[in-house]
């Protein structure tokens, strides 16, 4: 597997247009799997809020169940696999059936996500 990490800030990057693609052309060019680079497009939506405020799921009280089962549930935890680093779901998100999809299938490219337990807020 092959990952490319990246973070964007709001401060001008001198030329970082042609540095970012010069870097991205000579990634593909050295990789094998050329072909199997793919960017899959999450179900979230650019700006979004959680159900429940973070700090308030946070300390809520959860119950801890496999992730599989954790259909329309309220998130008590982050799940956020390195690399790269980036919060997939945060306390607070409702689990609907487009994110629990589309971790599952994350969980191809990333073992931490295989099998795992997440704590859901108790009903």
């Amino acid at each position: 597997m092959m990952t490319l990490t990246f973070c964007l800030g709001f401060g001008n990057q001198k030329d970082f247009l042609n540095l970012f693609e010069k870097l991205w052309k000579k990634l593909l060019l050295n990789s094998k799997k050329s072909k199997s680079l793919e960017v899959l497009k999450s179900p979230f939506k650019l700006v979004q809020s959680p159900e429940i405020e973070i700090g308030i799921a946070w300390r809520s009280k959860t119950r801890r169940i496999s992730f599989s089962q954790s259909l329309n549930k309220i998130s008590g935890d982050i799940i956020c696999p390195y690399p790269p680093g980036i919060p997939l779901l945060i306390p607070g998100e409702k689990i609907d059936i487009d994110r629990l999809n589309w971790i599952n299938n994350q969980s191809l490219c990333n073992k931490d996500l295989v099998n795992f337990n997440i704590r859901v807020l108790e009903t």
